[in-house]
């Protein structure tokens, strides 16, 4: 059944309503020229029926789906009957920066069970969305991504109390990649005003990449192009061969970046002007609830990828530089001697390293500075691939946050199926919804005798397993080795 017509700013919308749930799937808030700013969408006066997703923004695998001029769109799931305005969950997508989309987290289970607005965007990807050439004679071209999702949230901030939805109650969100992408765009000066709260899952242990990465980037692409000469002409080249160039570029480049990927949002200086680490630690954000959390066994899927993911080589080389060879083998030796029975002692040590540890770091900061700040690690391992046969690795959490009691949802542009639910699972991902669904209306995921707020000497880590419980996370001798590893290391960096 349609809905009424919504006014937006650009014109009114039709949606569908489904369940006590209205749903508008591909609503336009920006269109965007290649390598130039996102800009409003031409107006309309007649409505315009919002009820099938919009295009997939060009990526690989889905180039045939893709319209890079009209990627730029947002899906809304509201309750139909509302006596106040809702909260509002803003979501940004995951994928390294180069695939996925909105159309991967159908948000109406949430909505109802909220009640709360469930918003997921489209930001471009890949060399269209990160891509910078400002240095190269296309003066827009730098972090177009992160552009294309302040556009997103400014769309929201004025136009989703005609949703039902509470202007002043939204809470940037985002998981992988668009868990960097919610980090950055919180810490921004443009973005200031337009959230109250922040939850990232599994944010990359470097949420930022330098400029003078994104700059070899660039000048690698236009030398496989042999555009070094007329970067102007990079605007026209067809997609297929411009993605295909910047795959060779990628796998040569994998191995000598901080995460293992090309891409991310980039201290330009402009858009984003300051290292959010930085601009947590001192405490400008400490007016701004956070959680932060991660899964168990992150790096397992990127440790049985074929072949193994640049990250894993990358991590251990880190890791190596930063305490020695000796201090690598006495931090393998004791994940050895520590592993549970199910336990890979490399994968654990990799995932400390770039995904548990960076995040309890961020949590130090903002908990320091006087904010609120949660942490959380999902050890639940669903009954759906890949997280059968690899654990609770990357995304175990986002499967349960997004699934629609008792199953799973399926995930068209990931290409994944979804599928029944055991009652493992189902405990489980109730417990989890609530908590985010509890920290959108509240900003708190729990009462506080349930699940205490991360401080300074009190470092509670909630557990989201069976039972829910929570453990000290700066006990154990895994936490005492590192420790003692990078207190070495600092005295002899100021020796």
């Amino acid at each position: 059944m349609l809905t009424g017509a919504v006014p937006t700013t650009s014109g009114p919308v039709l949606g569908a309503e489904q369940a006590g749930v209205r749903v508008f799937k591909g609503v336009p808030f920006a269109v965007a020229r290649r390598f130039a700013k996102a800009t409003p969408p031409r107006a309309w006066t007649e409505p315009r029926r919002c009820t099938d997703y919009g295009a997939y923004a060009p990526q690989p695998g889905h180039l045939d789906h893709a319209d890079e001029d009209s990627c730029l769109s947002l899906n809304i799931w509201a309750p139909a009957a509302v006596d106040r305005p809702l909260p509002v969950l803003f979501f940004i997508h995951g994928g390294a920066f180069v695939t996925g989309g909105g159309a991967d987290y159908d948000g109406g289970f949430l909505a109802a069970h909220g009640p709360a607005v469930i918003v997921t965007i489209n930001y471009r990807l890949g060399p269209l969305g990160f891509l910078q050439l400002h240095r190269h004679g296309l003066d827009e071209a730098n972090n177009l991504a992160v552009s294309d999702a302040l556009a997103a949230l400014d769309w929201v901030r004025a136009n989703i109390a005609s949703f039902g939805g509470d202007p002043d109650a939204v809470t940037l969100s985002g998981q992988s990649a668009g868990a960097s992408m919610a980090i950055a765009l919180a810490t921004l000066p443009q973005a200031k005003g337009k959230f109250i709260r922040a939850l990232a899952l599994s944010a990359p242990g470097r949420t930022i990449t330098s400029a003078d990465h994104a700059d070899e980037v660039a000048a690698r692409v236009l030398a496989e192009l042999e555009m070094v000469r007329d970067p102007a002409a990079i605007a026209a080249v067809p997609l297929p061969q411009l993605f295909a160039a910047v795959e060779r570029v990628g796998r040569r480049l994998a191995d000598e970046t901080d995460g293992g990927t090309v891409f991310g949002p980039v201290l330009d200086g402009t858009v984003i002007p300051r290292e959010p680490r930085d601009v947590l630690a001192d405490g400008e954000l400490r007016d701004i609830p956070l959680w932060l959390g991660s899964c168990r066994d992150e790096m397992m899927m990127f440790l049985k990828s074929t072949p193994p993911a640049a990250m894993i080589r990358v991590t251990e080389q880190q890791v190596r530089a930063a305490f020695g060879d000796a201090g690598w083998e006495r931090l393998a030796a004791c994940y050895r001697a520590t592993a549970r029975a199910d336990e890979d002692p490399y994968e654990a040590l990799l995932s400390d390293a770039f995904w548990h540890r960076p995040m309890a770091d961020l949590a130090r900061l903002h908990a320091a500075a006087g904010g609120a700040v949660w942490l959380s690690r999902f050890d639940h391992r669903p009954a759906l691939e890949p997280f059968l046969s690899q654990g609770p690795t990357h995304g175990a959490d986002n499967a349960c946050l997004w699934a629609h009691l008792p199953d799973f949802i399926d995930r068209p542009i990931l290409r994944r199926k979804g599928g029944p639910m055991t009652p493992a699972d189902i405990d489980v991902a109730a417990r989890f919804q609530a908590s985010v669904l509890r920290f959108v209306a509240t900003g708190m995921p729990d009462v506080a005798e349930a699940w205490p707020r991360f401080e300074p000497g009190k470092e509670p880590l909630a557990i989201f397993g069976q039972p829910f419980h929570i453990v000290p996370l700066n006990q154990g001798k895994r936490f005492g080795l590192w420790a003692e590893l990078t207190e070495r290391s600092h005295r002899e960096a100021v020796a």
